[in-house]
């Protein structure tokens, strides 16, 4: 049997941000597959370190950004809802959550959970529908201006360039003072 502890290395974050992200969609996978599961940073950052026993003496929250950062970059390639939107300050938190957070969350539970309630998701498609309803009527409702004819810009005529001075004596090009320097 091995202790855990002689498993464990101490990295840079620099190091082990593509470890440690792979780490945190794994994490976040699991958190969302319970209906309204979420995660502390504190938390995710200690879960990320212990599974890939690459450990840090930094604090999380200077290198966590950058991890989340490469989750949300591999959810948008891989089609799949915000995770990220599953990290929290604190879990006992009742601050109100913006709309857009919720529906992240909400997107993430309905991919992974299995105990998502169905009157919820009846819900949020009620919800979803309504908002599409309301953007179509106001687009229909909107009056429709004819786009005016712009008229060609004028382009001013560029003023001729005087044509230079030249001495009569020596043919040389006068000086701005139109005294020239060699028959002086």
């Amino acid at each position: 049997m091995t202790d855990g502890a002689t498993d464990e290395r101490w990295v840079k974050p620099t190091e082990a941000t593509s470890e440690w992200a792979a780490a945190a969609a794994e994490v976040l996978t699991e958190t969302a597959s319970n209906y309204l599961g979420v995660i502390t940073y504190a938390d995710l950052a200690e879960q990320v370190q212990a599974l890939t026993g690459l450990r840090t003496r930094a604090p999380y929250r200077s290198w966590i950004g950058s991890v989340l950062a490469a989750v949300v970059a591999q959810c948008r390639a891989d089609g799949l809802p915000p995770l990220t939107s599953l990290v929290v300050y604190r879990a006992d938190s009742d601050i109100a959550v913006e709309e857009g957070t919720a529906l992240a969350r909400f997107a993430c539970y309905r991919r992974f959970a299995a105990d998502v309630p169905a009157a919820a998701v009846a819900e949020a498609d009620a919800l979803a529908r309504s908002k599409q309803e309301t953007a179509a009527e106001s687009r229909e409702r909107a009056p429709r201006r004819p786009r005016a004819a712009r008229a060609p810009r004028e382009q001013k005529p560029k003023p001729a360039e005087e044509a230079p001075k030249i001495c009569p004596t020596c043919f040389m090009q006068l000086p701005a003072s139109g005294i020239c320097d060699n028959c002086d």
